[in-house]
């Protein structure tokens, strides 16, 4: 009998192979194995995704810190764990459009508009559509913030040599990736709720920068001084490429879906 993964010569007792540690697949797929294999697979105690789950918020400088020095096997890679995050980022927007149409649209913010400037009018709506688009397309949108967000931490870090570029972009993947699966299922258990589900969102980012704070502070072993100092040097440059994002944003809104130019 060969494996069916390698094509190693396996003997009859062997469960798994030798060679490649491939489960021996002895009968037919059913629903009934399936379903097995699946639950092996996602809840078994050497799963790694549960394992990497848990040891970025214990530990993150080992699950990071042992993937950029080698360590491949013991935690879910990167690439895999954004995937992940990915399909979470998905599924919470296909709940949201079909369960919850009217979720993100915050009207409760709104309900004063009348005493409103055309100015102030202008700026909620637009702030009202751009929370709507953030909420949807926040895979894409996290994922276009990457490499900045891997440029920002390499230059707030430049004093520390053991991160090159390429790491700092691990770094921030795994970061993101495991906020953005605990975020979207946050979401979906309040997305009953609109006023609910936005003051999660207002909470959501004291977390994503505690967290962020958290994973730098352990991999390059800082004291809580230079975390502090390392934060607000990072909040700063964030906020100034956010700004020019958003006046970017904000000029391509006024040009292409309002008449404001031709006034």
């Amino acid at each position: 009998m060969k494996c069916k993964n390698c094509q190693s010569i396996l003997s009859i007792d062997n469960n798994y192979c030798p060679d490649c540690g491939a489960k021996v697949i002895r009968n037919r797929l059913t629903v009934k194995n399936l379903i097995n294999d699946a639950t092996e697979r996602f809840f078994n105690v050497d799963n790694t995704f549960l394992i990497t789950f848990k040891h970025l918020f214990t530990k993150p400088d080992e699950v990071i810190g042992g993937y950029i020095n080698g360590v491949r096997r013991k935690y879910l890679n990167p690439v895999s764990y954004l995937t992940i995050a990915i399909t979470f980022g998905g599924l919470f927007v296909y709940v949201c459009t079909e369960f919850f149409p009217n979720a993100l649209d915050f009207d409760f913010r709104y309900e004063n508009s009348s005493s409103l400037t055309e100015a102030e009018k202008f700026g909620q709506d637009f702030q009202k559509k751009w929370n709507t688009y953030l909420f949807k397309y926040q895979s894409l949108f996290y994922i276009a913030m990457l490499p900045f967000l891997a440029l920002i931490s390499r230059i707030v870090f430049i004093n520390k040599k053991q991160f090159n570029l390429s790491e700092h972009f691990v770094i921030n993947i795994y970061a993101y990736s495991h906020l953005s699966i605990i975020i979207n299922t946050v979401y979906m258990l309040v997305l009953w709720n609109s006023k609910l589900l936005y003051y999660v969102s207002m909470v959501n980012l004291i977390f994503q920068i505690g967290f962020f704070t958290w994973v730098f502070y352990k991999l390059f072993n800082l004291t809580i001084k230079q975390t502090i100092l390392k934060l607000l040097l990072f909040l700063v440059l964030f906020a100034a490429i956010c700004s020019v994002m958003m006046i970017i944003i904000g000029i391509v809104y006024i040009a292409l879906f309002t008449d404001t130019f031709q006034k």
